[in-house]
């Protein structure tokens, strides 16, 4: 049997077929194909939408709106159900597929309009789902491979703004909270040029910036793999150059936490934990998730800081990595805590060094503790 780089032609050939297959699962590397959008005029100032379904019949797809799929599996299934929890009773309009391919989300997006600078919410319940249980908003739309999601998880517990692009999802800002199945609850975002403000249930979860999409485009609604989600009231407003968001001012810290969450978006939490200036308490003062900062520092901090050396916790199947933090120069100044999913048979020894590297982006750029807390305008 021939032999490639020492390995059967066989077993190599085997090889690579695993690593298209998974690498495709996750669309790392994969490319998929959409219809173009037909175009729709950009709305003015001040121009709003609304959709609560209750005109349209039951079982048929609603009105002035399209479906549309991102990624691979079953073409999505959007049906306007009777629902007698709906917010605005009596219909909601539902993605009912139940195909569990992992990568998929299906899309039902708006025809009346395009927007650029807006604010949009929804009303959404997660009803089930094994593989996943999510809703969302999409907004700046370009067609189905490209445009911005915020999501929230019901099976993972969490609020996640992502950007697509190609068909290939990257998420750039997130927090981790209770998302309760069987429930309604509300998504908002508001966006204005390349600032984001998403809310959940009326609180303000993630602040962010990203120029990826910088024009307007179509707004939707969006789920995940076998999610079967009711949604119900979406709102969409065109934003006046009067109405545009002041500028988002981060300090250095949460600037170099934010690129972090961008490099490796398998991590689920980062927080870096300094002692204020002219403050007794080592504090929590930049973070993935934005309720964090400000809050004190847990024993697990403070003794990476002190002994210099790594804690490892486990919160269910994740890693909870906590460093000592470094400037450039090598000096410990902080403690630095890192969450993640373990790779394939990747324990706590490896899981550390993979911690260690990751936080090494960090500390070489930062020249100084008081540099952390340097104030600038996101413009």
């Amino acid at each position: 049997m021939k032999r490639i780089l020492g390995i059967p032609a066989a077993l190599a050939a085997v090889s690579v077929l695993v690593w298209v297959i998974l690498e495709s699962r996750e669309g790392r590397y994969s490319s998929y194909a959409s219809q173009p959008e037909t175009p729709v005029p950009q709305q003015s100032a001040g121009a709003s939408f609304t959709y609560n379904f209750d005109s349209e019949a039951v079982g048929a797809m609603p009105a002035k709106f399209h479906s549309a799929r991102t990624g691979q599996g079953a073409e999505s299934k959007w049906v306007v159900v009777a629902d007698s929890t709906a917010p605005s009773k009596p219909n909601v309009v539902a993605q009912t597929s139940t195909d569990t391919t992992d990568y998929r989300f299906p899309l039902l997006i708006a025809d009346e309009g395009s927007f650029k600078d807006l604010e949009i919410s929804v009303r959404f319940k997660a009803v089930s789902g094994k593989v996943d249980r999510a809703g969302g908003l999409v907004f700046r739309l370009k067609d189905a491979n490209n445009y911005y999601i915020v999501r929230a998880n019901g099976l993972e517990d969490n609020y996640r703004l992502y950007h697509v692009v190609a068909g290939r999802r990257r998420q750039f800002a997130g927090a981790n909270f209770k998302v309760t199945s069987g429930e309604w609850h509300e998504l908002r975002v508001k966006c204005v040029g390349n600032k984001f403000l998403c809310y959940y249930d009326g609180a303000k979860k993630i602040e962010a910036t990203d120029d990826t999409f910088k024009d307007g485009g179509k707004v939707g609604l969006w789920t995940k793999a076998d999610s079967v989600t009711y949604f119900d009231d979406l709102a969409v407003k065109e934003l006046s150059d009067s109405a545009s968001a002041s500028p988002v001012k981060k300090i250095y810290a949460q600037e170099l936490v934010d690129e972090l969450a961008v490099k490796y978006p398998n991590l689920l939490r980062i927080g870096m934990h300094v002692t204020p200036p002219n403050k007794p308490d080592n504090l929590i003062i930049a973070c993935t998730v934005a309720e964090r900062i400000g809050q004190k520092s847990d024993p697990e901090d403070l003794k990476a800081m002190n002994t210099g050396q790594p804690v490892v916790l486990k919160e269910g199947e994740n890693f909870d990595v906590t460093l000592p933090l470094h400037d450039a120069a090598g000096k410990i100044i902080g403690a630095v805590g890192l969450t993640f999913k373990p790779r394939l048979d990747e324990h706590e020894p490896e899981a550390t060094r993979r911690a260690r590297a990751m936080a090494q982006e960090i500390e070489k750029h930062i020249p100084s503790t008081s540099q952390l807390f340097e104030t600038r305008s996101q413009s």
